[in-house]
C-alpha cells in the first residue's frame, strides 16, 4: 500500500472517526433529555415553600403515569453508577460574593439533591448485594463502599459528550440533572425523558429547591 494513502488511512482513524463519536454526542444531548413531542401524561403539583405555592408540573414520557415513572426510573433499577448535573460549570466553585443569592440557593438544592438520591442508590446497591448471597453486614459495607460511583459534577462538554453517546443515562448509569435558569429553564417540571434520565427544570433558584423537596416526597411515597 502506498505509504500516503496508509498514512490518511491511520490519521482518518486516530483522529477524524474519534472527532465524529464527539461531534454526534454533543449534538445528540439535547434530544436526549429535552422532549421535543407533548408528554404522555402531565400533572400539577403545588409545593408549598418559603411562603410560596410553587406550581410544579409533573411530566410523563414513559407509562402515562408522572409518579410511576419517577419511582422506577430512581427506584426499580439497580444502577452501577449515578451522576448528579448539578448546573453550569459557573456553579462548579459557586461564589456568593460575584453571583449572590443564585449561588446560595444553588449549592443549597445540590447538597439537598445529593442527600436525596445517595440513600436510594445504597439502598439499591444493599438489596442488589442480598440477592447475591451476602449476608447483611457484607451487604451494607458493600452497599456503602458504593457510594464512590455517585458522581457530583456541572454541565460541562464532557458531560454533554457522554450523554449524547447514552454513556450515562441508562440502565446501567443513572443520570439526575438540575437545571435552572442559568441553564435555560423555561418550565417548572421534572421528568424521565427515558430510563436512566430525571431531569428537575425550573425558570428561578428557589424553586428548582422546592422540585428537589417535591422529588424527595414522591421516592418516600413508594408508588409501584
Amino acid at each position: 500500500m502506498n505509504k500516503k494513502l496508509a498514512a490518511l488511512l491511520l490519521l482518518l482513524i486516530l483522529v477524524v472517526a474519534p472527532l465524529a463519536v464527539i461531534s454526534y454526542g454533543y449534538l445528540h444531548f439535547s434530544s436526549n433529555v429535552y422532549p421535543d413531542k407533548e408528554p404522555l401524561e402531565k400533572v400539577v403539583v403545588k409545593v408549598p415553600y418559603n411562603g410560596v405555592d410553587h406550581k410544579i408540573l409533573l411530566e410523563s414520557y414513559n407509562t402515562g403515569d408522572p409518579l410511576l415513572d419517577l419511582n422506577l426510573t430512581l427506584r426499580g433499577n439497580v444502577y452501577e453508577s449515578m451522576t448528579i448535573i448539578v448546573g453550569d460549570p459557573m456553579f462548579r466553585n459557586c461564589d456568593a460574593r460575584t453571583l449572590g443569592d443564585v449561588c446560595v440557593w444553588r449549592t443549597r438544592t445540590a447538597t439537598e439533591i445529593s442527600a436525596v438520591l445517595s440513600p436510594v442508590f445504597t439502598a439499591n446497591r444493599y438489596w442488589y448485594y442480598k440477592g447475591k448471597g451476602y449476608d447483611d453486614n457484607e451487604s451494607m459495607a458493600r452497599a456503602q463502599a458504593d457510594v464512590e460511583k455517585i458522581h457530583v459534577t456541572s454541565l460541562g462538554f464532557i458531560q454533554r459528550v457522554e450523554i449524547g453517546l447514552g454513556l450515562i443515562g441508562n440502565k446501567k448509569h443513572l443520570l439526575v440533572m438540575l437545571r435552572g435558569p442559568a441553564e435555560g429553564g423555561k418550565i417548572d417540571r421534572i421528568y424521565s425523558p427515558k430510563e436512566g434520565i430525571v431531569v428537575l427544570e425550573a425558570t428561578n433558584e428557589q424553586t428548582l429547591f422546592a422540585e428537589v423537596l417535591l422529588l424527595k416526597a414522591i421516592i418516600g411515597s413508594r408508588v409501584k
